[in-house]
């Protein structure tokens, strides 16, 4: 399809902007550390160790099964009430009141996140040539996207910052993308989308009429796609530092018009 002039560059969080990885050494030491925080809450589910990695690795691949089919984000309240914690007779009211934390947990330790090593250079790079920056991602924390972009140094390039937590919609539902692009000011023609599958970020760049659908692949990748392979991104990058030259071959003069 033709392209309409890219202002504006979008970016993934995990396995784009950050590496992305677990396993189940990460999940056994996560679980260890989640006893004593919901022991702090006062809350006692009634597991060891097994069953208690076994509610929360079940309980959110069956909630990951639900909002991929609905492309909604429940709230991690009801996250936690419904399908982590529903038959174990906690307290509704403290399991509501440490949703977040739990959440923000959850999301930092049952799987490891880094900044990619390119993200701030590149993001800089972008920046000075006088792209627009923003971030949507799928995620059920509320916190845990703006504290770790606060915590790499790169928040201040970043603008908007859309949380399917926030937002209620999740990829590939183009209600999301269109708001990004509205809060940019922008036709979505004009904006770039990068994310590492094309079950979330290709389709659903494309479903809402993004100039550019560009893949960069992740320890997600293949986990995420599979059934998709009838759906190609634009183009597939292999370093985040592939993104200026794409993107700048896509532009109009970006500066002073």
């Amino acid at each position: 399809m033709p392209h309409s002039g890219i202002r504006a560059v979008i970016f993934d969080m995990g396995g784009t902007l950050e590496d992305l990885y677990y396993d189940e050494a990460v999940w056994r030491e996560a679980t260890r550390q989640l006893q004593h925080l919901l022991g702090q809450h006062g809350l006692d589910p009634g597991l060891d160790a097994d069953g208690l990695q076994s509610a929360v690795v079940a309980g959110m691949a069956a909630y990951q099964a639900w909002r991929e089919a609905t492309e909604i984000e429940l709230p991690p309240e009801r996250v936690w009430a419904e399908y982590v914690f529903p038959h174990n007779g906690l307290s509704k009211e403290r399991l509501a009141g440490a949703a977040e934390e739990l959440t923000y947990f959850y999301e930092t330790h049952y799987q490891i996140r880094k900044l990619r090593p390119d993200a701030r250079d590149v993001l800089t790079a972008l920046h000075e040539r006088g792209f627009r920056l923003g971030v949507i991602s799928n995620i059920i924390s509320r916190t845990v996207v703006p504290r770790q972009l606060a915590a790499y140094g790169i928040a201040h390039l970043l603008d908007p910052v859309l949380t399917s937590a926030a937002f209620g919609w999740r990829k590939p539902n183009p209600r999301i993308f269109l708001e990004a692009a509205r809060l940019l000011g922008l036709p979505p023609a004009q904006c770039a989308y990068v994310g590492d599958t094309v079950s979330r970020d290709v389709i659903g760049a494309r479903r809402a009429g993004y100039g550019l659908a560009v893949q960069i692949r992740s320890f997600l990748t293949d986990k995420a796609d599979r059934g998709t392979e009838d759906a190609l991104p634009d183009a597939v990058i292999h370093s985040l530092t592939d993104i200026l030259p794409l993107v700048t071959s896509h532009s109009e003069t970006v500066h002073g018009d």
